[in-house]
């Protein structure tokens, strides 16, 4: 019995830096690209900010055949990637064939493809609400601290070995019915300030201090609410992520009395870091897990008949920035250019 994180970023780290602490536990081992797997035998994980801890002897590899016999066919494959790189995962996920794979990506569609892949019984989602910032290829920093949301995807999946060891590893742990209601619920909460802060190339801060900007904000959440209600989705709230406040207060709260509350929130609930579609973009990436974001409450509003202009413009904005088709000089600082082409 063993536990196999796959993917080495932020989230990915966190996780192993947390398991490899934890007493009575499977052993753990990380599964990464050969460059992170370079670092972290050269270099101890240092975690910084809340929990800080310095690890070192951590187990690693950079593929299935190099991993010890004892991480060949583990319990649990916790799944850390970035959402784009799911389905390039799911050849080292059918060779380490785990007995559960628990995804805790960002975004909506990933307990699908991996579904679709190894069948839902197999197959537990995660939705985790602690913020943590890669500062390096071994460093990371927890900004504010959360917690982990579980939940089956198919009738039998088996979600105690994943709530066990990631309780004994510190995270606040809880149970949902329904792992629909937890992702659409977290997708909420990642919407806000993430692609207009990206678009503009603006801090939150300053994106959040332009009324037009957080109304635009609030139709993108309440385009994605619309579609929840279609799928027939209660808005829940996750640890230390009330999603299902912020649904309550877009929904019935005026905006003289909301949008200050906005404000202050969702620059601090990102505990002070850049948003990810921010990062992705002045890292020069390609691809944008907005697609999973935006992109995907566009496409499921279309196929239930409803409108989502200002998600469908924000992805095809940021997703065209990305890919290279738009010049992001165009968009950068210009708030009215953006408001222009997500009108709702």
């Amino acid at each position: 019995m063993a536990i196999v994180i796959v993917g080495g970023g932020a989230i990915g780290l966190l996780v192993l830096s947390r398991l490899a602490q934890a007493a009575n536990i499977p052993p753990v081992v990380l599964l990464t690209r050969p460059k992170g797997v370079e670092a972290l035998r050269a270099h101890p994980l240092s975690v910084g900010g809340v929990g800080a801890c310095t690890l070192t002897d951590l187990t690693v590899a950079g593929s299935v055949t190099e991993l010890p016999s004892t991480f060949r066919r583990p319990a649990l494959a916790i799944v850390c990637v970035k959402g784009y790189d799911t389905v390039g995962a799911i050849p080292s996920l059918q060779a380490l064939n785990p007995a559960a794979i628990l995804t805790l990506q960002n975004g909506i569609g990933h307990e699908e493809t991996l579904a679709a892949a190894f069948g839902a019984d197999r197959i537990i989602s995660g939705a985790i609400t602690t913020s943590v910032d890669a500062t390096g290829p071994t460093t990371i920093t927890v900004t504010k601290a959360g917690g982990i949301g579980l939940a089956p995807v198919g009738a039998a999946s088996d979600l105690v070995l994943a709530e066990t060891a990631l309780s004994a590893a510190g995270f606040i742990v809880r149970r949902y019915p329904d792992y629909r209601a937890m992702k659409w619920s977290k997708a909420l909460l990642n919407m806000l300030g993430n692609a207009t802060a990206a678009i503009l190339d603006w801090p939150v801060t300053k994106v959040y201090a332009d009324r037009r900007l957080i109304a635009l904000e609030r139709a993108a959440v309440r385009e994605a609410l619309a579609v929840m209600e279609a799928l027939r989705i209660k808005p829940v709230n996750l640890p230390r992520y009330p999603a299902a406040l912020l649904a309550f207060g877009v929904r019935r709260i005026p905006p003289v009395v909301l949008d200050p509350i906005l404000r202050q929130r969702v620059a601090g609930g990102r505990g002070g870091k850049d948003p990810s579609l921010l990062r992705d973009l002045r890292a020069g990436r390609s691809r944008s897990e907005g697609e999973f974001l935006y992109g995907a409450v566009a496409a499921t509003a279309q196929a239930h008949g409803l409108a989502a202009p200002v998600n469908a413009g924000l992805w095809r904005i940021l997703g065209g920035i990305a890919r290279g088709e738009l010049a992001w000089d165009t968009y950068r600082g210009q708030p009215e250019r953006l408001l222009a082409e997500c009108r709702h």
